[in-house]
């Protein structure tokens, strides 16, 4: 390792669970830090560079200066996340020898002895692969589970909160080394300091060796709950689990699916430990009990049962900022909310039928905080920044928050739209679930509707406008 002089870095992946974390890690440590992203509105303090990681372009124009890279692109949400992350490592490997590059560092994850592999560990090895035989010397770092607040193999594990027992097909049983988030993020931060560039496979593990059924149970003894009790169910294959978890958690089964899946394998190390390489963090390997104290910032681990669920529309528009701001500020009462017609009153009269505070309580003439707005209530106004935060009064297994904002980008007015649901245990969950579809379409031609903020054009043509913005989200 060198004391050293900060490091050029570029991080792929920055808008990821772990690039989210370990940006400001290498800030703070005095690295000069870059990203490349596909959006250019995602919220980074660091330089951005915009473009997709399988951009041979937009990948040379990111490395210009760089001496080490972090590969953190992960496609699990798409079918096709094999080729794509496959495309991506090829053209890095490709550019970054071009570039001059000293050091790429990737976090894959571990190696299974058997030959049937899961479609996500063959993905991770072969990136690993592809990277480790590139010209530029790759440090592939392999992890099992990582245990962190917003992973979303703990959000899985945090789904036992849900239910007394457990459900324990076959591979619930299988083993792996769970580790934990600050582990990673050490590891990480310190392959930025190396004296002198490595290329190879290590792996980072914890230091318990647990099936995922005794990691259940961990987490039960660890956050308060009584044990789990365990139903054997040798029917219970990961697509069903994974389904279920798209009900009921934050992840979308297609993320959870692939997940699963790889505990069909036992997931312990097979190749170097990273130590040999890097140093262990101060005080050496966390715990699992403390990692999962670590991601639950309560001893009852609310936080993790209550993962909000966040649904962001952002639109440009053809008005001016201060128009598409009155338009906001004036919604409600008898301007409406420049969406479907009806299905709101419909909304408000089914809350009036549960003892709930129904649609129509009107609104003051200049909204403030503290204000009633329908069935909403104004929680905070800014008008120099042009946003305005509402919460839903309405009777719901859940809090919902509905956030509106105008500003202007590269001399183009944007209107964002953020609707935060937090839900109520289970029963929260399934709501949103149930509630989804017809959520996205109005709320999305909500989000069309302001953002014209204009009398041309009206209710049918933001409709039409939110039907096509919804599809290109499900397509």
């Amino acid at each position: 390792m060198r004391p050293s002089p900060a490091a050029r870095c570029l991080v792929m992946g920055a808008t990821g669970y772990l690039g989210s974390l370990l940006v400001p890690a290498l800030v703070e440590a005095g690295h000069a830090v870059r990203a490349l992203v596909r959006d250019p509105d995602a919220p980074l303090s660091v330089a951005v560079h915009v473009g997709d990681a399988t951009d041979p372009e937009a990948v040379r124009a990111a490395l210009d200066g760089v001496e080490v890279v972090y590969f953190l692109v992960h496609s699990l949400d798409r079918d096709d996340f094999a080729d794509v992350d496959r495309r991506a490592a090829t053209v890095l490997a490709e550019q970054a020898a071009a570039a001059g590059v000293r050091q790429v560092v990737y976090l894959g994850g571990p190696r299974p002895t058997s030959d049937d592999v899961s479609a996500h560990l063959a993905s991770r090895a072969e990136v690993g692969d592809i990277l480790t035989a590139g010209a530029v010397p790759a440090l592939a770092l392999q992890a099992s589970m990582v245990i962190g607040r917003g992973s979303a193999s703990f959000d899985l594990l945090s789904a036992a909160r849900l239910s007394p027992w457990v459900p324990v097909p076959r591979w619930m049983r299988n083993t792996s080394r769970p580790v934990a988030v600050a582990d990673v993020v050490h590891y990480l931060l310190a392959a930025a300091d190396l004296d002198r560039p490595v290329r190879g496979a290590f792996d980072v593990s914890g230091p318990e060796a647990l099936s995922y059924l005794s990691l259940v149970q961990r987490y039960a003894r660890v956050t308060g709950l009584r044990v789990r009790l365990p139903v054997p169910a040798p029917l219970w294959s990961h697509r069903v689990a994974a389904t279920l978890a798209g009900l009921v958690t934050p992840i979308p089964s297609s993320v959870a699916a692939p997940l699963f899946a790889s505990l069909e394998h036992d997931l312990e190390p097979t190749d170097l430990d990273v130590t040999e390489v890097l140093p262990p963090p101060p005080g050496g390997p966390t715990t699992v009990d403390n990692a999962i104290r670590a991601a639950c910032p309560d001893p009852e681990g609310e936080a993790t049962a209550d993962t909000p669920f966040v649904d962001e529309v952002v639109l440009p528009s053809s008005a001016g900022p201060d128009e598409v701001w009155r338009t906001i500020t004036g919604l409600g009462g008898a301007n409406g909310w420049r969406t479907i017609p009806l299905v709101w009153t419909v909304r408000g009269a089914l809350d009036h039928l549960a003892g709930g505070v129904g649609l129509y309580r009107g609104r003051a003439p200049e909204l403030a905080d503290g204000d009633v707005v329908d069935f909403w209530t104004v929680r905070h106004r800014d008008d120099t920044a042009r946003r305005l935060v509402l919460h839903a009064d309405m009777r719901m297994p859940g809090d919902t928050v509905l956030e509106m904002a105008v500003d202007e980008h590269e001399g183009r007015t944007r209107y964002r739209q953020t609707v935060t649901f937090t839900p109520d245990g289970l029963a929260g969950r399934l709501y949103w679930q149930l509630q989804k579809p017809l959520h996205d379409l109005v709320f999305t031609t909500m989000a069309h509707g302001i953002a014209r903020s204009s009398p041309s054009g009206g209710p049918a043509e933001a409709l039409l406008d939110a039907a096509h913005h919804v599809a290109a989200k499900l397509g």
